[in-house]
């Protein structure tokens, strides 16, 4: 069973790097749609106040998880019991439609494409999307550095974490990942409503951010490129940032000679505003090229790790 999950595990990659995530069959999609419908029939049930909405919260981020993962994951431990060639099939297809790397590529690739055209809403746009932050007010350089922090968070949170969560589940593991991301980003609800989903992404994307940066790093090497300034960076702003992305952002910012869009941590009871690396240059659409590329390397490296361990225990197990 152990190499049929990495069978399916390795054609979902590869499905994913050639031909994208299929849009019709997109688990974010599907997942975020489940989510919308969740969540104001469970948040009306509990007063409104933070002790109310927080456990809303959990209560929505449970029944998220029992109605998208168990499903998956019942039918999954059965085809494979009595018909194991279907199971391979959808466990294949279900690991293709929650990876999106090839999607992330396509999108910074759109900003790029958008900035050149002085398509500059577009352009905005499409950087909200990709970096989760606001960009409605961000010029050309702006663009760009939003570009390339979205491109390093999505090495996290759309190739590594689910990587390892598929690692662990197999195809139920990447739901389980989805549902925590999607949950976490539910729409028209409250900070304390989505703070339990939200501590559960961090906490899914913990191991598989030091990883990533790591793997970013030997892809690095690989390419030649300057590992030295991404290391100084790293050692003076990943702590000051204190989030699971932080590594990927310090990597490329490094390597690039830029700094990223300016981020308010609380330290210390103060709100207090960070930026993660150094301005020698400035931004150009050709780092969003090159943050392609990483993500791209870094997700590869992962993928063969993923292969050579699960392999390792099929074989000897």
């Amino acid at each position: 069973m152990i190499i049929n999950t990495l069978a399916a595990m390795a054609a979902g990659y590869v499905l994913s790097m050639v031909f994208g995530t299929p849009k019709k069959f997109r688990a974010q999609d599907i997942v975020s749609r489940i989510a919308a419908a969740l969540a104001p029939k469970i948040s009306a049930k509990y007063q409104d106040n933070e002790g109310g909405r927080r456990t809303a919260g959990i209560v929505f981020l449970l029944s998220l998880i029992a109605v998208t993962v168990l499903p998956v994951l019942i039918v999954l431990i059965l085809l494979y019991c009595f018909i194991p060639a279907l199971a391979l099939v959808l466990d294949a297809l279900i690991c293709w439609s929650v990876l999106d790397i090839k999607g992330v590529t396509t999108a910074s690739t759109g900003i790029a494409r958008a900035m050149r055209g002085k398509n500059y809403a577009k352009a905005q746009r499409i950087a909200s999307d990709l970096s989760r932050t606001d960009c409605s007010e961000l010029d050309e350089k702006g663009l760009v550095r939003a570009a390339v922090q979205g491109v390093a968070d999505r090495t996290v949170d759309s190739a590594a974490a689910p990587m390892l969560c598929m690692f662990l589940l197999s195809a139920a593991g990447g739901v389980f990942f989805t549902a925590a991301d999607c949950a976490a980003e539910i729409a028209d609800e409250s900070e304390d409503f989505t703070a339990p989903a939200e501590k559960l992404r961090r906490a899914l994307c913990f191991i598989p951010g030091k990883f990533a940066y790591l793997m970013m790093l030997v892809d690095a090497l690989f390419l030649k490129l300057n590992t030295r300034a991404a290391e100084r960076v790293m050692k003076s702003d990943i702590k000051c940032a204190r989030s699971c992305f932080a590594g990927c952002r310090a990597v490329m910012a490094g390597i690039m000679g830029i700094s990223l869009l300016p981020e308010e941590v609380y330290s210390e009871q103060f709100l207090r505003t960070y930026t993660i690396g150094e301005q020698l240059k400035d931004p150009e659409p050709a780092d969003i090229t090159l943050a392609n590329s990483l993500l791209q390397g870094t997700a590869f490296i992962m993928m063969m790790m993923v292969f050579i361990v699960k392999l390792t225990i099929g074989v000897w197990f």
